[in-house]
């Protein structure tokens, strides 16, 4: 829809215990990024130097920039309402 957002953000994880499981947990954490992140350049045909860039940070998209960056496919626009429809009186749901 056009009023939509995307936002893409890193995974991140709370490990807690002693030294070699906090490294295995980091470990694992950075496989599953490293993944998401050939993944993610393959499929929207970005860069991966820019993929790493994006999820440094949250990045947020509006629908436009999505569709740009090759997030999604197509934006869904409602149908147009015609210029004779009969109009809801004042006060009334949305529904």
């Amino acid at each position: 829809m056009p009023l939509s957002r995307v936002a893409l953000e890193s995974s991140a994880g709370a490990a807690r215990g002693q030294a070699d499981d906090i490294q295995n947990e980091a470990n694992e954490l950075l496989r599953i990024r490293d993944y998401l992140f050939k993944e993610l350049a393959e499929k929207t045909g970005q860069p991966m130097e820019q993929v790493h860039k994006d999820l440094s940070r949250i990045k947020r998209f509006n629908a436009q920039e999505a569709l740009d960056y090759g997030l999604i496919d197509r934006i869904v626009r409602p149908p147009r309402i015609k210029a004779d429809a009969p109009q809801k009186e004042a006060g009334t749901c949305l529904g």
